[in-house]
């Protein structure tokens, strides 16, 4: 049941008269901080009693927070139970997270309660009569998400240490499908609008990009594309449209069927470059806008005096804010707009606790996002709510004109503090 860096998570579910596979087909499994799903928890073998009594398990999580959502056989449930749990350093041998009840009554569907309870010596007596017995299980209560903030005691969020986990932002692509990516662009007849003076640099404070590349794959939507941008030996992961970089491609024109096709090719392949040098130097300033060392240090400039002030009056702020992601996606029916969506994760710690006390995850998503294979979560993840408002969908031309770097750090900062608000407006 283990690798030796990882547990195996047992928990129960009372299904009641329904079976219990067929309770957890609708049981889903995902690993909060790589965005992996995992596959149906499965039964705990070899014993068919304790199939039949519901136990389930998930072998070889390691360490981390995972998110799991329970509903039962009825599809009019439309009410999951959600909860999160977390598998410590080290691992455990066997983590079991607790017990959970479908409750029914004659005038709703059915539902899983999603607080446990605590069957913490019927899960020692299961794990001892495997053979060969493993170490006793650990138990650490999965909790109800979103928690009760009023039930915590905790501070309303004013002034939370900010943080950037840059590897969160590479782990929101997903390599295999970027790179994977080999679809020809097909060319708008039309070009997006520019100033007289041609496309610029956002240039409220643009940088110095001479030492910046770019290395992109082409995908269906012309428009699209994610681009790492290597600056100063840092890798910047974020999403550009495709019309500011172009990629060479050879291919014989022995493979086209006809000459009217090559000529197409051609014709696509042109314009493309011609926007390649057209709008190429705006690409650049919006990746380092959007940078996560650019983020962090904005990010602080903006909502940090606050805390420094908490600090020398002995007030220090318990929370801290993650930016998990940063992504400048396309929008809307038109190839050329684009907006800005800003992940966060919010945590609260009382002193001398090593877990936190309070934990919740914040997306301020892009109006009308195109669907993206290439991102893993190309819809917002079922552990990340939704702040007041979403992130306008807007012309290119907006980003690139001599406010564009000023309005990209406003959609940045918005998406942090709406979802300060909305932790400090919850019950």
């Amino acid at each position: 049941m283990r690798d030796g860096r990882s547990s195996s998570v047992l928990f129960r579910v009372s299904a009641g008269g329904a079976s219990s596979g067929d309770l957890l087909e609708r049981a889903e499994l995902w690993d909060m901080d790589t965005g992996r799903r995992f596959g149906t928890p499965g039964p705990l073998s070899p014993s068919a009693a304790a199939r039949a009594a519901g136990w389930r398990h998930e072998a070889a999580l390691p360490p981390g927070r995972y998110f799991l959502r329970l509903l039962t056989p009825d599809r009019r449930d439309a009410a999951p139970a959600d909860m999160t749990f977390i598998v410590p350093e080290p691992p455990p041998p066997v983590l079991y997270i607790g017990s959970f009840r479908v409750q029914c009554s004659a005038a709703s569907p059915c539902r899983v309660a999603p607080v446990p309870e605590d069957e913490s010596e019927a899960a020692r007596t299961l794990v001892a009569a495997q053979a060969p017995a493993p170490p006793a299980p650990v138990t650490r209560l999965a909790q109800p998400y979103p928690a009760a903030f009023a039930r915590t005691g905790l501070p309303r969020p004013m002034a939370p240490e900010i943080s950037v986990d840059a590897r969160l932002w590479v782990a929101a692509i997903d390599w295999n499908a970027f790179l994977n990516t080999e679809t020809v662009p097909q060319v708008p007849a039309e070009m997006p609008a520019q100033s007289p003076e041609g496309p610029q640099l956002p240039r409220s404070e643009a940088p110095d990009w001479s030492g910046a590349r770019m290395v992109s794959s082409y995908y269906q939507d012309p428009f699209t594309t994610l681009a790492a941008v290597a600056v100063t030996g840092a890798i910047l992961i974020v999403a550009v449209p495709i019309y500011l970089i172009a990629r060479a491609i050879a291919e014989d024109q022995r493979n086209r069927r006809t000459r009217a096709e090559a000529q197409v090719q051609a014709e696509a392949l042109r314009a493309a470059a011609l926007a390649q040098d057209q709008w190429s130097p705006c690409a650049a300033g919006i990746a380092a806008t959007l940078a996560p060392d650019r983020v962090e240090r904005d990010l602080r400039a903006n909502l940090s005096p606050r805390r420094e002030e908490g600090r020398r009056a002995a007030l220090p702020d318990p929370w801290n804010v993650t930016v998990a992601r940063v992504i400048f996606r396309h929008c809307g029916t038109q190839p050329d707009h684009h907006g800005v969506e800003v992940a966060t994760r919010w945590t609260a710690r009382r002193p001398g606790e090593a877990d936190p006390a309070f934990d919740i995850a914040y997306t301020r998503s892009v109006a009308g996002a195109t669907r993206d294979t290439r991102l893993v979560h190309s819809e917002r993840p079922p552990w990340e709510l939704p702040v007041a408002t979403e992130a306008a969908c807007r012309p290119l031309a907006d980003y690139c004109g001599a406010t564009g770097t000023a309005l990209l750090r406003d959609e940045v900062l918005r998406g942090v503090t709406e979802a300060r608000d909305a932790i400090a407006a919850a019950r």
